[in-house]
């Protein structure tokens, strides 16, 4: 009985080799969006 293989988190991302590239850019656009409320809501 063999072990099951292990898979990294970042090999299910659609560019694996740029993960970091792709974590930043998801917390750009989530960043874009609360200032986009915000400034909607005139908060800011």
């Amino acid at each position: 009985m063999t072990a099951p293989d292990k898979k990294s988190w970042h090999d299910s991302l659609p560019f694996p080799k740029h993960w970091l590239g792709y974590v930043a850019l998801k917390v750009i656009v989530i960043l874009a969006a609360v200032y986009v409320v915000l400034k909607w809501n005139g908060l800011i």
